[in-house]
C-alpha cells in the first residue's frame, strides 16, 4: 500500500469545525467527508510528491509556508499528522488557482532529471527506471492539469479545501 493523496472541497464552516476537533475525531470526521460521492473532488494517486517538487523544488517535508504552490499540494493549515490533513480556506484558494495559472509546469518539469527525483528522495520510489521516463513525463502534466481544474473549480464555487495524503 503506497501513499496516495486526495482532495476534496468543502464549505469554510466544515474546515472551521475539523479545526475545533482533537486529532483523532478530526481524521474520521475528514475521512467521512471524503466519502460524500457528490463531493467535488480531484486524486493525484501517488505523484502528489512528484508534483509538489516540480512546482516548488523542496520536498512535502521542506514545504515553505505561504507559498501558493506548495500549498496546492499540501494544504495551507495542518490539521492532523498522523494522516496527513490540511485543510485551506476559500480566500486562499483563489490565490492557489492563479498561482496554478502563472507556473509554466511543462517548463518547470523539462528542467528536471530523473535523477533530480531520486537525490532528493521524491516518493514513490520509481526514479531510477529509465523505461518508464517518458510514460512518468506524460503522467506529472495530466494531474498537474487535474489539479489546476479542481481549484479554478473550488475558487469559482467559493469552497474550502481539504487535503488528505496517507
Amino acid at each position: 500500500m503506497g501513499m496516495y493523496a486526495g482532495y476534496y472541497q468543502i464549505s469554510d464552516t466544515e474546515l472551521e469545525h475539523l479545526r475545533q476537533l482533537e486529532e483523532r475525531a478530526l481524521v474520521k470526521q475528514a475521512e467521512t467527508l471524503t466519502e460524500n460521492e457528490t463531493a467535488e473532488a480531484c486524486d493525484l494517486d501517488k505523484m502528489w510528491d512528484a508534483l509538489h517538487f516540480v512546482l516548488t523544488g523542496d520536498t512535502l517535508s521542506d514545504a515553505a509556508d505561504h507559498d501558493p504552490l506548495s500549498e496546492a499540494v499540501c494544504g495551507s493549515d495542518f490539521l492532523a499528522r498522523q494522516l496527513h490533513v490540511g485543510g485551506i480556506p476559500a480566500k486562499r484558494v483563489k490565490k492557489i488557482a492563479q498561482a496554478l495559472h502563472e507556473v509554466d509546469f511543462v517548463a518547470r518539469l523539462a528542467a528536471l532529471q530523473m535523477s533530480d527525483f531520486a537525490a532528493a528522495d521524491i516518493y514513490p520510489a520509481i526514479w531510477d527506471r529509465p523505461e518508464e521516463e517518458d510514460d512518468i513525463r506524460a503522467e506529472l502534466p495530466a494531474y498537474f492539469a487535474d489539479l489546476q481544474a479542481f481549484y479554478d473549480n473550488a475558487a469559482e464555487q467559493g469552497n474550502a479545501v481539504l487535503v488528505m495524503i496517507g
